[in-house]
């Protein structure tokens, strides 16, 4: 029996007319005659509540109100209440585990201009949602933007990024490197011919071709300065 088949039979058998189911369930009288009219509302979550209601009003199992054809109608996968809930409940859980804000430490100054010596100091710390550093929070570090060759690429001085320093390397992508030791920058890094280019969005500053580079890190985030 379809759903509106068995709400009606169970409302008879009850003796439960559509105004004592709704003030029973607390659903809206006119969303039951929908219902008794076979117009089963096909959002989910709505429909998975509705039915715990109308179930707990008339004293029965949800699964002798939904019949065969609630899942044709509804979208709902075929199997029970209780399981649907739980998988609810945990999508959400994780949702908003992702949502979670997470502090990430500020190592330094990290040149987006001519090369300097990088100082590594404490400048306090970056907040950003737990699902951008998901899987990678024990390693990923940020750093301060203290030039403009990068602001082809919208980072600016006072900018804040995150850098993975296991991230491989990518041509093409904006990395955190060391050049020689002692002088480190940020920029668009690619291999080419046994050492790497390092270019910049800004046409101000030439391109670079080094052999002794450390690769400190590839920008996975950027935060801008308000």
């Amino acid at each position: 029996m379809s759903f509106k088949e068995n709400l009606i039979r169970v409302m008879a058998e009850k003796k439960i007319s559509q105004r004592q189911l709704a003030i029973r369930s607390g659903v809206d009288r006119s969303q039951i005659n929908k219902l008794i009219n076979g117009k089963f509302d096909k959002s989910g979550g709505s429909s998975i509540r509705t039915l715990q209601k109308l179930a707990e009003a008339l004293d029965v199992n949800p699964e002798e109100l939904m019949g065969t054809e609630i899942p044709d109608k509804s979208g709902l996968p075929d199997k029970s209440v209780a399981d649907m809930l739980k998988a609810f409940t945990s999508d959400f859980a994780d949702k908003l585990q992702k949502l979670e804000i997470v502090e990430i430490p500020i190592r330094g100054i990290i040149p987006a201009g001519n090369p300097a010596v990088e100082e590594e100091i404490d400048l306090g710390v970056v907040r950003v949602p737990r699902e951008v550093v998901e899987g990678k929070i024990d390693r990923v570090f940020a750093l301060k933007i203290g030039g403009e060759s990068l602001s082809g690429d919208g980072l600016h001085y006072g900018d804040n990024v995150l850098i993975d320093p296991d991230a491989p390397i990518i041509d093409g992508k904006i990395y955190a490197v060391r050049i020689g030791g002692t002088e480190v920058l940020a920029r668009h890094v690619y291999k080419e011919n046994g050492h790497l280019r390092l270019e910049s969005s800004n046409n101000e500053y030439k391109r670079v071709l080094a052999t002794d580079v450390e690769i400190q890190g590839r920008l996975i985030y950027q935060m801008r300065k308000l």
